[in-house]
């Protein structure tokens, strides 16, 4: 005679089943993470310029507290539409730990970590499990490590800014549950402003929240907010004058079509986004619901509007993937939700959303990490581009007088000043405010002499993309 299982036995095992499901999910999203995170830590150690922000940064970088003024002066070739808050930190700390450039990418890896373990702890906010708050955080890691690995491990402001201002989101809904004042995380987020000034989805979206709860009580903090702002640049245009001003709002070229191209960057949270918007419209009237759908679309039209301008790359989305992440590790907590109509248990509704965003992930054709592990070749490879760099560092420093080079970094190697900016002089002559032939006088005149540089000195030489060779593109540099 069979016996059946009691309905306690049968419930400790469903535990059981889901405890050993949910530890499955966490491994394989933290291997595909740790992954990818390969190449952007391995790429930090050598001076390859990975993007020409990275010699822009250092430079300024190296302002903070050298002789030569961090916002230059109007008639320069050079611009800094940067507030200042980031250049003087990293430049404190390389002033005792060495060069910026190692410095600020060091503290752009740690960003990437505490952005993670601070989206585990807002998803936690919003009653989501341990589990589901380390698969939204897994998540953003190993998204950033992989289709956005450029800004990982670069010495660049935008990642630390997001640390800031997403630490300021988590205050703000800590100090929000409770019923406590708005204004100490409005203020916080007021110095992530000063620290990179593109992240506005969060301040915006817990002002708007605010607003929509309770007008009233929305004025002070957003009166805090505004003056916090206004307090700030005045204090910055006392300290710099007009060049302060000048610099901020150097012209930039923006196009409408751009905000087309923007679209097809959203391939890399897209399967993410269709989970969260079902599990959202059928939770719509939760708070949970609701603020991740307030944060996410203005996080969205804050991508496409800033994409519109030129030399506007990945970083206007970030705002967007944390928020995605958040969203993702509340749809993980409530994945029943999502197929309710298949009457699915919690561990299979778990394990489709696991499978859509691994499989999503794992469609990249980076392959830098396998080389790194396995292939002494691709490692011989980055060691002579290396020295490369060194070799055109040394042939510049021989050069007379000033130098601009096509990768920062090197002239920057060589010890020669900054004093010439590609993004200024492009701008500059997209908009036909300077002419090639005006441009050509002002470099003989300032006896500038411009450099074109290997390009196996920069960090794109070392990518590997196996999806350009199945184009038929040629992969290796």
């Amino acid at each position: 005679m069979l016996l059946s299982a009691s309905p306690d036995e049968n419930l400790r095992a469903a535990r059981a089943n889901l405890t050993r499901t949910n530890g499955w999910h966490i491994a394989l999203i933290a291997l595909i993470a740790a992954y990818f995170l390969i190449f952007p830590i391995y790429r930090g150690f050598f001076p390859l310029e990975i993007a020409p922000n990275e010699g822009w940064n250092a430079y300024h970088q190296d302002a903070a507290f050298g002789s030569r003024p961090l916002y230059p002066a109007v008639g320069e070739l050079i611009v800094n539409n940067y507030p200042p808050l980031s250049f003087y930190v990293i430049g404190w700390i390389a002033s005792w730990a060495g060069n910026a450039l190692f410095v600020g990418r060091a503290l752009s890896v740690a960003a990437i970590f505490g952005l993670g373990f601070v989206i585990a702890i807002i998803i936690r906010q919003f009653r989501g499990g341990p589990t589901a708050a380390a698969v939204g955080g897994l998540w953003f890691v190993a998204t950033m490590a992989g289709p956005f690995d450029q800004f990982v491990g670069m010495d660049d402001p935008q990642l630390p800014g997001q640390l800031l201002m997403a630490c300021a989101l988590a205050w703000f809904l800590a100090r929000d549950s409770r019923g406590l004042s708005a204004e100490p995380p409005i203020i916080l987020m007021v110095v992530a402003g000063f620290w990179k000034h593109n992240i506005v989805a969060i301040p915006v979206t817990v002002l708007l929240w605010l607003i929509l709860r309770d007008g009233r009580r929305a004025i002070r903090p957003c009166l805090v907010g505004l003056g916090g702002v206004l307090f700030g640049l005045v204090l910055c245009w006392a300290i710099y004058g007009d060049v302060f001003i000048a610099n901020l709002f150097a012209p930039r070229k923006f196009a409408a079509w751009r905000m087309l191209l923007s679209l097809g960057r959203l391939q890399f949270v897209l399967p993410a986004l269709v989970l969260w918007a079902v599990w959202a419209w059928r939770e719509r009237s939760t708070r949970a619901a609701q603020f991740t759908a307030l944060f996410i679309g203005i996080a969205l039209v804050v991508h496409i509007v800033q994409w519109s301008g030129f030399s506007v790359v990945n970083n206007s989305q970030f705002d967007l993937v944390i928020a995605t992440a958040i969203g993702l590790g509340l749809v993980y907590e409530y994945a029943k939700t999502i197929t309710a109509a298949l009457d699915w248990s919690t561990a299979r509704s778990r394990t489709l959303v696991v499978a859509v965003i691994v499989i999503r992930l794992m469609a990249n054709g980076h392959v830098e990490p396998a080389l790194i592990l396995f292939d002494p070749n691709y490692r011989r490879t980055v060691s002579e581009h290396t020295a490369i760099a060194y070799a055109q560092a040394d042939q510049v420093a021989s050069v007379p007088g000033l130098v601009a080079c096509s990768i920062k970094l090197v002239c920057r190697m060589a010890g020669k000043p900054f004093v010439y900016d590609d993004f200024k002089v492009g701008q500059l002559l997209e908009s036909g405010a300077m002419s090639a032939d005006q441009l050509a006088e002002i470099l003989n005149e300032r006896r500038i002499t411009y450099v074109d540089i290997d390009p196996r000195a920069g960090g794109d030489s070392i990518r590997r993309d196996i999806f350009q060779k199945l184009r038929g593109a040629e992969l290796w540099n």
